[in-house]
């Protein structure tokens, strides 16, 4: 009769009338996988988009499959997806106190390329249940899939972790196969075999125009067709996909958008430091930024309104003059575009585009960061302004450098100053908000713990690269093991000063130091784009003491290497609320490489952390726009103890408006600019113990942040041409 079934629903599904094809869609499973319901295909999550699912049971969990799994996926790379899963019978069962059945927190992976020109037939590998104490759901497994119109088939092979009795496993085991078919969009059908189980499901996703665009979202329901405790015998499940971003398109690189209107310059995949300038040009022979000789003289009043957009713009330090060739000098700091330096950039030159673009004047355009030169444009005005209207300009509308390939002080060297510092930063104070959130996922005393406040910080500019700050965290709201006295305690959100200190931002030119007199030497032997930082006080509530940081970002931005040492005293040692060494001798040194062509970044930091334990840590960030997803591991250990392995995922993004209010009357409120929030578990370690403060960097006011978030190379101001211009317009 089961048997029956199953072929009289196969019939139903391929009898159906199918009055358009319609694409089939890709969902995440339960597993943490892109697939079906139980088996995985060789579909991929979307490059750049989020995927989150949830069903009301735990497949695998023999003894008991009732409960909760939740994954989120992300589209990492083109051809990679990575997921987290959290797989638990209960939400809030104390483990210690009695019996509360699985608790998993796990991590899962898939690659997968398409094997013909029309990406019908593709092939992938993965592997689920990568992290935690505890593997209750591994299992390795490669697939093959054709997915044709609205048809879908796929068949592979897995292998599962050997496991015993009634312990939790994986559905996967031997060979699998599935089928769907999608008669219309909105609409999907699907059969699936392993380890000699069956399951039926069907599928219902949000028509088009639904949802913003880019999203999609689906709710189904599930029929297992043979006798197994893998599962129950019926289930839903609800799914949404979300974009991040719009991620580049790696056919269209370089010269393939020559055909476009203002193209953009090529990225030619190398370190020279040479400028890039749109729209392209003959190439120069010379490496140094160029102006075009302007052919009007520019009036006081134009300056005037030239200073006067650029206050209208939120920008404030303003500076604008004459150089002795005729060419004007502009020169503003970032306060208001906080989410992107490049929104600041393409503001400014659109006021010069607006303002000397009627005749062809020479412009030199620097833009700062806490009054730190960020990056250098210089162009021809007119030209400027047909490149942002779309019109392909006779000239070079704009030449990007950034300290890292050229001086940005040489580029105003001799300017006569018309209007100099209007709104001046160190006049007005800043008031940012930003959410806290820590959080506890998967432990033996509750799914999901969590403690939620938020920072209020201070922050007053006081010279060049110099500011104050105090910061205070405001509790909101925390679960039961947070509470005072519980067992995460320590680590909620109190009503504390959790910064009080002084920083200083440095450019060191040690190029102009050593290289005096000989250009051609200092360029090649001599460090350039060299910062320092120093910041002095209390950091992380209970830690006083001083940082120092190097940062060391040379020709393009493709490398990062920046090195940290500090020496901190725990004023609450032996508190309870105060974990942490009595003194804390942080000594670090970090690598970045910036991957461009995907805005992938591969990190590694090795040394001493805060809390004293010493390893390293590697990772990887994928950028989509202003969101990241990164993933990390850890290996770490005291003098005293073992080396513990960790590895987690971790999300990037701004909190508050693309553009912050302008400053004026002394006082500007502002969002985050990047909040921050990782998920870790223990890795290769039987006990499940809860990690804390382990590889652990200083909790100090990051270089990162005056540096637009770690994207200040010219490679990642060309990789953003259509953007600087969106935002000129």
């Amino acid at each position: 009769m089961r048997d029956r079934c199953k072929y009289s629903l196969t019939l139903a599904l391929g009898s159906c009338v199918i009055s358009a094809a319609a694409q089939q869609p890709s969902t995440m499973t339960a597993a943490g996988y892109t697939g079906l319901e139980v088996t995985p295909n060789a579909l991929l999550s979307p490059w750049g988009h989020m995927e989150a699912i949830y069903d009301n049971q735990v497949p695998g969990v023999v003894s008991n499959p009732k409960g909760h799994n939740f994954v989120a996926g992300f589209g990492l790379l083109p051809n990679l997806e990575v997921s987290g899963r959290l797989a638990t019978n209960n939400l809030n069962t104390n483990c210690f106190a009695e019996p509360c059945g699985v608790r998993d927190l796990s991590g899962s992976a898939k690659v997968a390329i398409p094997v013909d020109a029309r990406g019908r037939f593709r092939i992938g590998a993965g592997a689920t249940d990568l992290g935690g104490a505890a593997t209750n759901f591994r299992s390795y497994y490669g697939v093959a899939t054709y997915a044709g119109g609205p048809y879908e088939v796929s068949g592979g092979w897995a292998k599962r972790e050997a496991v015993k009795g009634q312990h939790p496993r994986s559905p996967l085991e031997g060979p699998f196969a599935s089928a769907a078919l999608s008669p219309w969009p909105w609409l999907r059908g699907q059969l699936e075999y392993t380890d000699k189980n069956g399951w039926a499901g069907l599928r219902l996703f949000t028509p088009e125009g639904w949802l913003p665009q880019g999203w999609s979202a689906h709710i189904g329901a599930n029929l297992r067709l043979t006798d197994s405790a893998l599962t129950e015998r019926t289930w839903f499940t609800a799914g949404l996909s979300i974009p991040l971003y719009s991620v580049p398109k790696l056919q269209q690189s370089g010269p393939a958008l020559a055909a476009q209107p203002a193209p953009l310059p090529a990225n030619t995949g190398s370190d020279q430091t040479a400028a890039p300038k749109w729209p392209p040009v003959e190439k120069s022979t010379s490496e140094a930024p160029r102006t075009t000789s302007p052919a009007t003289t520019t009036t006081d009043s134009q300056l005037d309104a030239l200073a006067a957009d650029l206050l209208a713009k939120g920008l404030e330090d303003i500076s604008v003059g004459r150089m002795p060739d005729g060419s004007v000098a502009v020169r503003a700091n970032n306060a208001s575009y906080n989410w992107n330096a490049l929104d600041a950039l393409g503001a400014a030159l659109g006021s010069v585009s607006r303002i000397l673009g009627t005749g062809p004047t020479g412009y030199r355009l620097v833009l700062t960061q806490r009054q730190v030169p960020l990056v250098g444009v210089t162009g021809q005005a007119d030209c400027l302004r047909d490149w942002i209207a779309g019109v392909t300009a006779k000239c070079t509308a704009g030449e990007l450098s950034t300290p890292g390939t050229a001086s940005m002080e040489a580029l105003h060297s001799g300017a006569q100053w018309y209007v100099n510092n209007l709104q001046p930063s160190w006049k007005t104070l800043r008031v940012r908000l930003s959410p806290v959130l820590r959080t506890r996922v998967a432990t033996e005393l509750g799914a999901l713990d969590y403690s939620l406040g938020v920072n209020v910080g201070f922050e007053q500019p006081l010279w060049k690269g110099a500011y104050f700050e105090w910061r205070r965290d405001v509790p909101i709201a925390n679960s039961d093991d947070y509470q005072p006295g519980a067992a995460f305690s320590p680590r909620r959100v109190k009503s504390e000063t959790e910064r009080l200190a002084f920083t200083q931002v440095l450019r060191l030119p040690v190029d102009a130091w050593l290289g005096a007199g000989n250009d051609a030497t200092a360029q090649r032997w001599v460090p350039s784009n060299l910062t320092a930082q120093v910041t002095a006080g209390r950091i992380g509530s209970y830690f006083d003491g001083a940082l120092g940081t190097l940062r060391w970002e040379p020709g393009q931005g493709r490398h990062r290497l920046s090195a940290e040492a500090g020496a901190f005293r725990n004023a609450r040692f032996g508190s309870f609320d105060a974990p942490g060494p009595e003194t804390a001798k942080p000594l670090l040194a970090s690598y970045r490489y910036d991957f461009t062509r995907t805005r992938t970044y591969l990190e590694g930091t090795a040394g001493q952390f805060m809390n004293n334990d010493r390893g390293f840590q590697l990772g990887m960030r994928q950028w989509f726009n202003d969101v990241s997803v990164g993933l990390y591991y850890k290996r770490t250990h005291f003098n005293s103890g073992p080396t513990r392995e960790l590895a987690g995922i971790e999300m990037s993004f701004p909190i508050g408006p693309r553009r912050d209010m302008t400053p004026s009357h002394h006082l500007q409120v502002t969002g985050t600019s990047r909040f921050d929030h990782a998920v870790e578990t223990v890795i290769r370690n039987r006990v499940n113990a809860v990690a804390t403060g382990l590889g652990m960097v200083p909790p100090a006011p990051s270089l990162n942040d005056t540096f637009n978030s770690d994207r200040d190379g010219l490679v990642y101001f060309e990789d953003n041409m259509q953007r600087i211009r969106d935002a000129a317009r």
